[in-house]
C-alpha cells in the first residue's frame, strides 16, 4: 500500500514537471513564472515519492533487527 502511494506521488510529480513545461515555454512572458512554479512543485512531489520508499525500507530493517534481536533472548 505505502509503495503505491509512493508511486503514485512519484507520478503525479512528473505530471506537474510535463505540465509546467508545456505552461513555460510556448505561452510567453505570461506564463513562464507558472510554469516554473509548477515545475518546481513536481520536482518535489518527486522526492517526497522516493523519500517515502526509502524510509519504508529503513523501516523494514529496523524490524528485522528487532526481530533477530528478541530472538537471541
Amino acid at each position: 500500500m505505502i509503495s503505491e502511494k509512493s508511486n503514485l506521488i512519484t507520478y503525479l510529480g512528473l505530471v506537474m514537471i510535463l505540465i509546467g513545461v508545456v505552461l513555460y515555454d510556448p505561452l510567453g512572458f505570461l506564463f513562464e513564472g507558472t510554469g516554473l512554479l509548477v515545475i518546481v512543485l513536481g520536482l518535489i512531489c518527486m522526492l517526497v515519492g522516493y523519500k517515502q520508499l526509502s524510509e519504508v525500507d529503513i523501516v523494514n530493517k529496523v524490524v528485522d533487527g528487532f526481530e533477530k534481536n528478541r530472538r537471541k533472548r
